[in-house]
Formats: structure tokens, sequence, C-alpha cells
């Protein structure tokens, strides 16, 4: 097995080969949120629900990695792009940036790097920009052993709906066979609808969690991905963004490791 296999694999849990992954990566786009004003307090709680890896920026990564560093801790997963789109726009304007070199990332002791495949931009310079970076990470990080995700989402402007089980199969199927080893996409709204993206994709899926909902609609999306196909969930919002941290955790292992 080369060394992305084996750091895939760690990201799954060996009896279930599913995983339960944390995001903490939207303070990197939008600074300070609620339930986030200290960084380090909140992936401590992050860290305290015990999930199988934990998606950060290039900076958390350098200031707090030492809470990685022990045998049977998360593995980090590295932030290594910047999407300016929805409500992330400049100056109302879309925009793509690559922010961390994959070799950077893999000497800051990430263990994969997850970046965007964004459908739908309404520059097509954007797109092509951002297929090329795509691309381009892949052979890099794979020349130093890093897997790479690849999170196909359809937040580009001229998307009317961001879950249309359709369009993200054929964004998912894309960004791996430009050289992901993994997919991060969106919950299209039914177990059908994933089982369409899961299913037309040859790399593990995992589904994203969006704004905070309540624990009742976590539970129900959650047990309509997994029933779908998908491998697991990297949820940020939904799980560091609440007061009944450990309740939901606990809920989402149970749904993930069932």
């Amino acid at each position: 097995m080369s060394g992305i296999g084996v750091r895939l694999g760690r990201l799954f849990r060996k009896d279930t080969g599913r995983s339960f992954m944390v995001a903490f990566d939207r303070t990197l786009l939008e600074g300070p949120s609620p339930h986030a004003d200290d960084a380090s307090a909140t992936l401590d709680r992050i860290l305290s629900t015990r999930p199988e890896a934990v998606l950060i920026g290039p900076g958390l990564i350098k200031h707090f990695g030492a809470k990685f560093g022990f045998a049977g801790a998360p593995s980090i997963v590295a932030r290594i792009d910047y999407p300016m789109v929805a409500e992330f726009r400049k100056a109302g304007t879309e925009l793509y940036r690559m922010v961390l070199d994959p070799e950077h990332a893999a000497k800051l002791g990430a263990d994969a790097a997850v970046m965007c495949l964004i459908d739908g931009f309404e520059d097509p310079e954007y797109a092509a920009e951002n297929i090329s970076a795509v691309a381009e990470a892949a052979r890099r990080c794979h020349d130093v052993g890093l897997p790479l995700i690849v999170e196909a989402v359809l937040w580009g402007g001229r998307n009317a709906d961001q879950k249309d089980a359709e369009r993200l199969a054929v964004t998912s199927r894309i960004a791996a066979e430009l050289g992901a080893d993994a997919i991060k996409t969106q919950y299209p709204g039914s177990e059908e609808g994933m089982r369409r993206i899961a299913g037309s994709c040859p790399v593990p899926v995992l589904v994203l969690g969006g704004a905070t909902q309540d624990g009742a609609a976590v539970e129900t999306f959650t047990r309509g991905a997994i029933a779908g196909g998908a491998r697991g969930v990297i949820f940020g919002r939904n799980v560091w963004q609440r007061d009944d941290i450990a309740d939901v955790a606990a809920m989402l292992h149970r749904l993930v490791h069932a």
C-alpha cells in the first residue's frame, strides 16, 4: 500500500470503514464566529468529541498542532484553498485562490488536504482555474504521499439549486477523475439522491453539514446520507457551533459507525 493509501485509511475506522470528521475551517473565511472566538478552546471542545479527523486551516495547524501530537489523536486535514463564492464573495465578485502548497501542508503535519471543486462559477475563467488547481494539487499531494479530499459543491452563482443530486454526482465524479482520493459534498436531500452521487463515484464520499440545524434535522439527514452510501460526515457548525456538542457528537458516532 502506498503512503496515500495508508494516510487515507487512517481517516476511516477499521471496524466500520466510515469516518466522523469535524470541519473547523469556516473561520478561515469569516474570522471569529459564535462559539469559536477562542480557537484553542473550540479545538479542545472538538477534540473531546473523539472524531477520526479535524479539518483546519494552516495557521491553526501551526499554532495548535501540538493538540494532535500523541498516539491515538485525530488526523489533521488541512484546508489548502480559499473559495470566495456565495456569502464569501469579494466586492460582489466570485474569486478562487490556492493558499497552501501540498508540500507545506505535509511539513506542517497534515495527514490529508482539502480543496473545493465548485460548479457554477459565473466567470468560466475561474471554473477553468479551479479545475486546473485541483489537477495540480492532486499531482503534488500524491508526490508527497498526501491524500486529497475534494469538496465537490454547487456554490457558484449560476446554480439556483445547490442540492441538485445530478449536478453533485457530475461534480463529484469529475473531482475523482481529476485525482481526488475522497469527496466531500452536500447531502442532496434524499437517500436516492445520495445513492446517485456515491454510486457513480469511484472514491469514498462524505457529506458536509452546512448551517447549524436542530438535532432532529441533523439526525435525519445523517441517516439519509449513510443509508445512501456516504462513508461518513465532515460536519462543522453542526458540531462545534452549539451548546449540546457532546450529545450531538454521540449521536453522530452512533449513526456513522452503526
